[in-house]
């Protein structure tokens, strides 16, 4: 009997051995084509034909076509299977940011670069089988750019190490479980890439054993060696930190500021998938959320346009009816993302179903020299209709009134959209003189300097004075969110909004919008209310404590004043719609009057 044959027969009969031994924690029977656990099988498993070979993929609950999604693939252990490791790892049922490949080995094994079994003896090339089924799922999918994960169990886990050894470059990060890593393999280890690595294994595991394995033709270094030297390929030479996670549950580090790699050492553990304390696909999902360039808050998702990703963040998708969609304005520092809506999301999704959408370079969309409100509009009409949303309350906070706007002279008598009524936030006076203010300081500025600014930003040159304006708004969100919808405010959505203000892609961003926003007046300038669609008003004095504030132009800001309550008024009248004022109030009405804009959507939507 060759050795490789022995390889395959010894690790199958332990395997055999503790499937009918024990009974306190899930093993993969690597030998069975159905899963050794009772859950059921994702239905949305597919099986995709390629070449001569074959891979399941799964879809989260409520796929879209249009999203675009991270990219994980999944590889069995010895005499194991797709389908058996979907039914055990249920990745695509925890998260809903990924689409999830089980793959399948040809042989028995998968190569694992250890020239030491009959994958190898055949010739079988499972890293190129790797390359194709990425590239096949990318011909037919929207994957984010850099954002392909990879685990392995057991003789998987080899493998994903063999991925690590030699295709680092495709990967954002690898993960292997219950196994150390092939001998072989650690001595001709040449990691071109830095990747972020997570291994998981028990102490007691008596198939690929935790201290390794002495043999002539298999043989494996200990866990605790492997993680040394794999951080060691990844240019991670400070020495490892300990952290204890629980009794039996011990995490050894290493890192950088742009690389993680750790060993999750399970006291006592066998050769498992999970453990009685520890939830092994939670952990791997949660390590691969903390090294993601695309660290989505809750809720959140990217949308492809023709325009490029957009992000979108939909809470309340239970509720029926008509949706709402809240779109962002400038503040008096031009910051216009969905920070805004905090506070006001949750308390709509209350009853409705809310979707806030951010333009190109905001949030987690990607930056775009052609973002502006105008851009927005074509994007709010594709992103609606891949929602497969028919009819919509459209809320906009100052500036973005241009957007909505545009919106509905370009789309209001489309087949696909109805809008229900609109609720206009301190809308943009859109009227000569009130266009004329807001052209003027900053703006002219911005608009004039727009390309001599690009490199300053990239020099961080403005994240310093960034970094404290948005302190300084913060403290007054902080004091304007009324006590009584004080557990409603998302702080951890607002910090993560404002977090990807102070990227370059952020800064650029805001500043190009600015540089925009004469053309974007002008676009709709001389556009008419459609007089057919309520238009709700809710009108701040936030104006006053600027005029009280300002050393010149103050006649002006006076008529500007003056001008904008006559036209809100006037809007709100001819279109059916309310004029609610509102008397010793801020700009971010968002926040410190939520009440009074749902009361708004209310009065129309029900």
């Amino acid at each position: 009997m060759n050795n490789s044959l022995l390889h395959n027969l010894t690790i199958l009969a332990i395997v055999f051995f503790i499937v009918a031994c024990q009974s306190d924690n899930t093993i993969i029977d690597d030998s069975a084509e159905q899963p050794s656990v009772t859950s059921p099988v994702n239905s949305s498993l597919k099986r995709i034909d390629l070449n001569n070979r074959y891979y399941h993929i799964a879809s989260p609950a409520n796929f879209n076509n249009d999203k675009a999604y991270k990219l994980l693939l999944v590889f069995h252990g010895s005499g194991g299977s797709g389908i058996g490791m979907s039914g055990v790892a249920q990745f695509e049922q925890l998260s809903q940011d990924y689409l999830v490949v089980y793959a399948k080995s040809q042989e028995v094994e998968w190569n694992e670069g250890c020239d030491c079994n009959i994958a190898h003896r055949k010739g079988i090339d499972d890293l190129a089988y790797v390359e194709q089924v990425i590239s096949d799922i990318k011909n037919n999918y929207r994957i984010l750019d850099g954002e392909i994960y990879g685990v392995g169990f057991s003789q998987g886990a080899l493998f994903s190490q063999n991925l690590l050894c030699n295709k680092s470059s495709l990967f954002k990060a690898l993960a292997a479980v219950a196994a150390p890593m092939s001998k072989p393999l650690s001595q001709t280890c040449q990691i071109t890439t830095p990747t972020n690595y997570l291994a998981i294994h028990g102490t007691a595991d008596s198939v690929l054993p935790f201290q390794g394995l002495q043999h002539s033709n298999w043989a494996l270094i200990s866990s605790p060696a492997a993680i040394e030297l794999i951080a060691s390929l990844n240019q991670l030479h400070s020495p490892a930190t300990q952290t204890q996670l629980s009794d039996d549950v011990t995490v050894n580090l290493y890192k950088s500021d742009s690389v993680i790699n750790q060993l999750v050492a399970i006291d006592g553990g066998r050769h498992t998938w999970n453990y009685s304390s520890f939830n092994t696909s939670q952990y791997i999902l949660d390590f691969f959320q903390q090294v993601s360039d695309f660290q989505l808050p809750q809720h959140a998702s990217l949308i492809q346009t023709s325009n490029g990703l957009r992000q979108i963040r939909t809470m309340g998708s239970e509720n029926t009816g008509p949706a709402v969609v809240l779109l962002s304005g400038f503040n008096k520092n031009f910051h216009s993302d969905s920070a805004w809506y905090a506070l006001l999301q949750p308390l709509l999704a209350q009853d409705y179903r809310v979707h806030v959408i951010d333009s190109a370079g905001l949030g987690f969309s990607p930056y775009n020299p052609n973002g502006s409100y105008q851009l927005l509009a074509d994007d709010l009409y594709q992103i609606l209709v891949s929602l497969n949303e028919r009819e919509i309350s459209l809320v906009a906070f100052a500036s973005s009134n241009i957007t909505a706007q545009l919106f509905q002279a370009k789309y209001a008598d489309d087949a696909n959209i109805k809008i229900n009524n609109m609720v206009w936030i301190d809308p943009d006076i859109l009227l000569p003189h009130s266009i004329a203010f807001y052209k003027g300081y900053p703006v002219d500025w911005y608009e004039k300097y727009i390309v001599d600014l690009q490199p300053h930003i990239e020099d961080h040159y403005f994240t310093e004075r960034s970094t404290q304006k948005i302190a300084d708004e913060t403290k007054e969100v902080q004091a304007m969110v009324p006590t009584e919808f004080s557990q409603l405010m998302d702080w951890d959505y607002y910090h993560a909004m404002v977090k990807r203000r102070l990227t370059i892609a952020g800064q650029k961003a805001r500043a190009m919008n600015i540089a925009k926003y004469p053309s974007d007046l002008d676009a709709v300038a001389d556009i008419k209310i459609n007089n057919s669609i309520p238009i709700t008003v809710i009108d701040s004095d936030f104006e006053q404590a600027q005029i009280d504030s300002a050393d010149e132009n103050i006649d002006v800001m006076i008529r500007w004043q003056q001008e904008g309550t006559t036209w809100s008024k006037e809007i709100a009248t001819k279109t059916n719609g309310q004029y609610i004022p509102l008397n010793q109030a801020k700009h971010l009405v968002v926040f410190e009057h939520p009440e009074v804009i749902k009361s708004a959507i209310d009065h129309y939507m029900q």
